[in-house]
């Protein structure tokens, strides 16, 4: 249940809140200022769902699109961080 958990939590995103991506790509860690997060919605079932994130950039729809499981460790899945907006 902590795998299910911990993909679930990633996506739950404040609607009053900006976002930034955090992704590994070829083993090094990007971080990418994504926008306002605006909604999320999951299209299929069981291990072939995948998971639709948007967000607000100054205007501009931002989408991230990718699995919703991933592999048992998920190294090669986005989670958000609260972007600094000060």
């Amino acid at each position: 249940m902590e795998i299910i958990h911990s993909r679930i939590q990633r996506v739950d995103l404040d609607v009053t809140k900006s976002y930034i991506q955090v992704k590994q790509v070829r083993g090094i860690e990007t971080k990418t200022y994504v926008g306002k997060f605006v909604r999320v919605y999951c299209m299929g079932s069981g291990d072939g769902m995948t998971v639709h994130i948007e967000f607000d950039d100054n205007g501009r729809c931002t989408r991230v699109d990718e699995e919703m499981w991933g592999s048992l460790g998920g190294n090669e899945l986005s989670y958000f961080i609260e972007a600094d907006t000060k």
